[in-house]
């Protein structure tokens, strides 16, 4: 069945922006959504398809490059084939090669990247597990028989790998096994080789081929004249088999990358990965939570001991002058001695003489701090004193005592 370009199944231009794409692919599956096509749902349902796949492949920059570069041989698709049987070549090969020759090709891959290539995930035999499982066993197949199992390695690796069915996990991971019902568990590791589907990915996606693509060749190194002609023949036909090679190799390398990227199986893995992942991020942050509940309340159950109820008040009196912000000291007369003037010292014992010093000590003195409980010999000391520091906080507590 011939195929659709996707730039005509949106109606855009081929150099359409994303914007565009995107209101594009809102019209044409409002019109040809299942819901809205009761009379013609099977129809409906394949061509809803088809554009959905259309706008994820363009929305898409790495796979809209390479749908770009290879439209032309997407879009031939079975006509491929009937073109390749034709001029004598094989299913599997193209025009022109020997039919003793049954190689997969590179313009036989093309027509899978396409969601019209299967119908339905599921397991029936035009289903998507069963053709792509065919088809990778094809290569798998061709590769097994290049391959020398006397000095490669990885023979048997490459014998159980399997595309698998709709059941197959992706990954035997025990918390993401145990988290999917036992109907669902199958496929796995073959043969106590461990394979997976994360293997099987990992190897098509990283993908070299072992055979030569030596019917690529132009010319037959029996037919030169002499050892010049043969040199260029070889050098010619050594450029066209590793162009071949090189194309056959990233068609393969972006199918594998292409079809995981619509894998149910990985889907459901990387939902069920990012779940667990989220359930683990619940679980840090209730333990911390716990901690931090369980801290506070040792905090909050605490009883300070006797020996740490020291009072510091006079430490402080004896240590730290009282000064006030911004000013040296309350020394007034600048001699360093903590002292007022000549004249101020000369009042108080004046006053002490005159019998009036428990005067001093009466709260209505103006030269009381009441706050700090003492006696300044001067009004101009007491002022100082009231713009210390230590005064200024000791009044602070008092307010919040009272």
């Amino acid at each position: 069945m011939a195929k659709t370009c996707y730039y005509e199944l949106l109606g855009v231009a081929r150099n359409a922006s994303d914007s565009d794409l995107k209101k594009a692919y809102r019209k044409q599956a409002l019109i040809w959504h299942p819901d809205k096509n009761h009379g013609n749902t099977e129809e409906a349902t394949r061509v809803f398809a088809e554009i959905k796949e259309a706008y994820e492949t363009l929305n898409d920059p790495q796979e809209r490059a390479w749908y770009d570069n290879h439209r032309e041989q997407i879009l031939r698709g079975d006509d491929f084939l009937a073109a390749a049987a034709t001029a004598g070549g094989s299913e599997y090969g193209q025009p022109g090669q020997s039919a003793n020759v049954n190689y997969v090709s590179t313009d036989f891959l093309m027509r899978f990247f396409s969601v019209s290539s299967f119908r339905g995930y599921d397991d029936t035999p035009t289903g998507f597990y069963t053709v792509y499982r065919e088809l990778f066993s094809r290569l798998r197949d061709e590769e097994l028989e290049v391959y020398d199992p006397e000095t490669e390695h990885q023979i048997d690796y490459l014998q159980n790998l399997d595309f698998g069915d709709s059941f197959t996990l992706f990954d035997e991971d025990a918390s993401y096994a145990g988290s999917q019902p036992r109907q669902k568990r199958s496929g796995g590791r073959k043969g106590g080789t461990g394979t997976t589907l994360r293997d099987f990915y990992n190897y098509w996606s990283t993908f070299s081929s072992r055979k030569s693509f030596g019917w690529f060749d132009r010319f037959r190194l029996s037919d030169a004249e002499n050892r010049q002609i043969r040199r260029l023949m070889e050098k010619e036909n050594k450029v066209l088999r590793e162009k071949a090679k090189r194309e056959f190799t990233e068609t393969v390398q972006n199918l594998a990358a292409w079809l995981k990227k619509r894998d149910p199986r990985y889907k459901r893995y990387v939902e069920e990965q990012q779940r667990l992942k989220e359930e683990r991020e619940e679980q840090r942050k209730r333990r911390v939570a716990e901690q931090r509940s369980s801290v506070l309340e040792d905090a909050g159950a605490y009883v300070r001991q006797a020996w740490m109820e020291v009072d510091y008040t006079n430490f402080l009196d004896e240590h730290f002058d009282e000064s006030p912000v911004g000013s040296g000291g309350d020394d007034d007369d600048g001699d360093g001695d903590g002292y007022g003037t000549g004249s101020d010292v000369d009042s108080f014992h004046d006053a002490e003489d005159a019998g009036s010093a428990d005067g001093l000590l009466d709260p209505e003195n103006g030269l009381l701090c009441i706050v700090c409980d003492k006696v300044f010999k001067t009004a101009a000391q007491k002022e100082n004193h009231e713009q210390s520091k230590k005064h200024q906080k000791a009044a602070r507590e008092l307010k919040r005592e009272m």
